[in-house]
């Protein structure tokens, strides 16, 4: 029988309000600030939902990127199985840098993987660490089921190794395919799961976005 690991890349769970937010008062880096922004209420409950699915009922090692709401949402998924949760940067968000909202990066990025902002990162440095990280995993654990939480455009932009970006319009909403089949096209909801399995050969059998619902 063949040996496959199966990969679950999920986008942390629905994150706290901006508009709840004062950091007027806070001379906190940027960067550190948008690294602690942690999970709303909902998102708590969400992430709770999250870890009781059925699709996740047989994971064996959980990662997650450092950032506080993608460890908060994978918080659960580790305490139901009693897993420890394996914090690795190389899964976190892109570093949008200085200057993010003037030139509307967000959007370009996905069109020049060499764009970026000054103290940023582009599409292809956060691609180039999120293959490494995506690699190791399924190295050091052949044949396992792997969580890994992290983020939306952290995730695409590994999706796009085996992916066709179709269109990505300027609220967000992403169409992705897979060997000429729409796999995904909407705005990401928060937790957003995609599974992919891969054989002993290091081949990509089938990438397919789990629906998950939480009301």
């Amino acid at each position: 029988m063949e040996n496959i690991t199966t990969i679950y890349l999920i986008r942390h769970s629905l994150k706290i309000d901006n508009k709840l937010i004062d950091n007027a008062n806070n001379k906190e880096y940027y960067q550190n600030r948008r690294e602690k922004i942690v999970l709303s209420v909902e998102g708590e409950k969400r992430a709770e939902i999250l870890s009781q699915s059925k699709e996740l009922k047989d994971i064996d090692v959980i990662f997650s990127s450092n950032y506080a709401r993608a460890i908060q949402t994978a918080k659960y998924l580790a305490e139901r199985k009693s897993l420890v949760i394996h914090v690795d940067e190389r899964f976190n968000e892109r570093m949008l840098g200085i200057q993010q909202a003037n030139n509307y990066i967000y959007i370009k990025q996905y069109y020049d993987e060499n764009l970026k902002n000054q103290e940023g990162e582009s599409r292809k440095e956060v691609t180039d660490r999120m293959t490494e990280g995506f690699w190791n995993a399924v190295d050091n654990y052949r044949g396992k089921n792997i969580a890994v939480f992290t983020h939306g455009a952290s995730m695409t932009f590994l999706l796009m190794n085996w992916c066709k970006l179709e269109c990505i319009k300027e609220n967000k909403h992403k169409c992705l395919s897979y060997r000429g089949k729409i796999i995904v096209d909407k705005i990401f909801d928060a937790p957003e799961i995609f599974k992919l399995q891969v054989n002993e050969n290091n081949e990509i059998l089938n990438i397919e976005n789990i629906e998950m619902k939480f009301e």
